[in-house]
């Protein structure tokens, strides 16, 4: 292994000067020479000891080496064969169409041939690059091997992918969609960092090839971010931690820009502090909340912890402090491939988690509207009554006088009519009445309107308890006159109930310094009528009485006069 910091040595030169230049034995299995501005020779010789040619295949394990070239020198130092190569160039410049570089390396019986290798980059950053020499069989062994890993691998990436992708379709659920996006990244990054991106999808675009591993290293670290906030829901229990898990990743991803130019060592020695402080926290938020008894937390960290082995097993690789192996090669892919999945189920329990508490939530609001409706229920009956209530008091209101609870004029004429014609169907006598009170005017000039109004309420439940037989009406007529329509059909019985009443009313004994009988007292005309042609309605039946009455005025008041109307036959 020979350094060329000055990168002036060519094939001929070396050839040339041999055994003079500082050649040094490489001790590791993989040649790693990491941030190196320098470029780098190896050569070794081969042997073939048979009687039989023979043909070996040399593979550089490393799809990302910038440039190779390579020669194959037989003992005369003549060129047999000669390649330029490196995913710096068109992937049709590699001699076998693989991911890797493979050269073929034959070799006559009995011959000895060199190999020699350039190793250089684009802006010194070299990947580990595993060193392999093997017959057909074998290396068509390791390739199947390989094939059918990565297929596994990057099949149930896709499977992952899509199936969670439906899922996002038919749910809407946004944490399916992060994880979408997170891991069509990280697909992405993985099958451009492997050489299958170089070599089926862009092999003519070398530059673009370079470009977009560091730019998806660096929306890795964003969409990563922005999932796992989503993920731990640390917008509702760290918002400030949220947004510094964000800045950091986008420090991640600003970083990664100057690939765009042609630059990747700065943006390697940038993003790997950043990646670390970024796999940091999110280490630290994980046990926080899983401190926390958070479920969804737990398993976040059981698979956050995996793939971060398995990135730091890699980065350390490639930052030469860890040899090569397939361990510390194939972490990465180990590491995601179980984190992916643990997340797969983490999210599958917290949409179902999620479907939960939206049922619950529904049971909740069912019960509250239920609970609401039953209120809302119990309100339109108790209005309902209320609304009931006040139409009784409405229709009692529009019936009755209102001081003193005693039927108005209004139903004076209904009922009286009605009452006409009934008895005269079934021929039986009307005892109608008008009562008023005598000199009730003096009476209010001399003790005021309240003290009338307090007369005419006792007068009314006065005359409440005298009639009290289901065909009594009472009427306020207006003022302090009075009408009542008896049950009785008998003059005589209704006379003396009358009397009975002028009595009982003059016994209350209501001072009335304005009466000739010094108390309160009322006048009465009765009419006892049989001549229903000579009666026909309530208006003629009133003049009758209020005449009988004001006969009664004349009369010294305080009396009852009796009319009787009888048929002529």
């Amino acid at each position: 292994m020979l350094e060329d910091p000055a990168r002036e040595l060519d094939i001929d030169t070396l050839l040339a000067r041999g055994d003079a230049l500082p050649w040094q034995p490489s001790e590791q299995q993989a040649i790693n020479f990491s941030f190196s501005s320098s470029a780098w020779w190896l050569q070794f010789e081969l042997t073939n000891t048979t009687s039989e040619p023979v043909r070996r295949l040399l593979e550089l394990a490393m799809p990302l080496h910038d440039y190779l070239d390579a020669w194959l020198v037989d003992a005369n130092g003549e060129f047999v064969r000669e390649w330029q190569t490196g995913d710096r160039r068109a992937f049709d410049s590699r001699p076998i169409v693989h991911r890797t570089f493979v050269m073929s390396i034959p070799l006559p019986p009995g011959e000895t041939r060199r190999v020699v290798l350039r190793l250089d980059t684009h802006d010194g950053l070299f990947d580990a690059t595993p060193l392999y020499l093997m017959d057909d069989a074998s290396f068509l062994a390791k390739s199947q091997r390989e094939l059918m890993a990565f297929s596994l691998y990057f099949g149930a990436l896709l499977a992952l992918l899509v199936f969670n992708l439906l899922l996002y379709v038919v749910t809407r659920e946004r944490p399916l969609l992060l994880y979408v996006l997170y891991l069509s990244v990280f697909f992405v990054l993985m099958f451009s960092s492997r050489g299958f991106a170089f070599q089926y999808w862009w092999p003519r675009w070398p530059t673009f090839n370079n470009q977009l591993i560091p730019l998806n290293i660096g929306l890795f670290a964003v969409t990563l971010a922005i999932f796992s906030n989503s993920y731990l829901d640390l917008g509702r229990h760290a918002p400030r931690l949220a947004r510094v898990l964000v800045g950091l990743a986008g420090l991640c991803l600003v970083s990664a820009l100057p690939a765009l130019q042609g630059h990747y060592a700065p943006v390697f020695r940038l993003m790997i502090p950043a990646a670390i402080m970024l796999s940091g926290m999110l280490l630290g938020v994980a046990v926080w909340r899983s401190w926390h008894r958070d479920i969804l937390a737990r398993v976040y960290l059981v698979a956050w912890s995996v793939l971060l082995v398995g990135i730091t097993l890699y980065f350390l690789r490639v930052a030469g402090v860890l040899p090569y192996n397939l361990v510390t090669e194939y972490a990465v892919q180990a590491g995601s491939g179980i984190e992916f999945l643990l997340l797969a189920l983490g999210l599958a329990w917290k949409i179902n988690q999620l479907k939960n508490d939206k049922l619950a939530a529904e049971r909740v609001t069912h019960e509250m509207q239920r609970s609401h409706n039953q209120q809302l229920e119990a309100q339109v009956h108790a209005r309902t009554r209320e609304l009931e209530q006040a139409n009784r008091q409405l229709e009692i209101v529009s019936h009755t006088d209102p001081l003193t609870g005693l039927l108005n004029r209004r139903q004076f004429e209904a009922l009286v009519d009605e009452e006409l014609n009934r008895r005269r169907r079934h021929g039986r006598a009307l005892l109608f009445a008008v009562m008023d009170i005598d000199t009730f005017k003096a009476y209010n000039d001399t003790y005021g309107h309240r003290a009338g109004d307090v007369v005419l309420e006792k007068v009314a439940a006065l005359l409440n308890i005298h009639f009290r037989r289901a065909g009594d009406r009472l009427f306020r007529l207006g003022g302090e006159e009075f009408a009542l329509m008896l049950e009785s059909d008998a003059r005589v019985e209704g006379q003396a109930a009358l009397e009975r009443f002028r009595r009982a009313l003059e016994g209350l004994g209501i001072e009335h310094r304005g009466s000739q009988h010094g108390v309160v007292t009322a006048s009465f005309g009765l009419v006892a009528c049989e001549n229903f042609t000579q009666v026909t309605d309530a208006q003629t039946l009133y003049q009758q009485a209020d005449q009988a009455m004001y006969e009664a005025k004349e009369r010294h008041r305080n009396r009852v006069v009796t009319r009787s109307i009888i048929s002529e036959s």
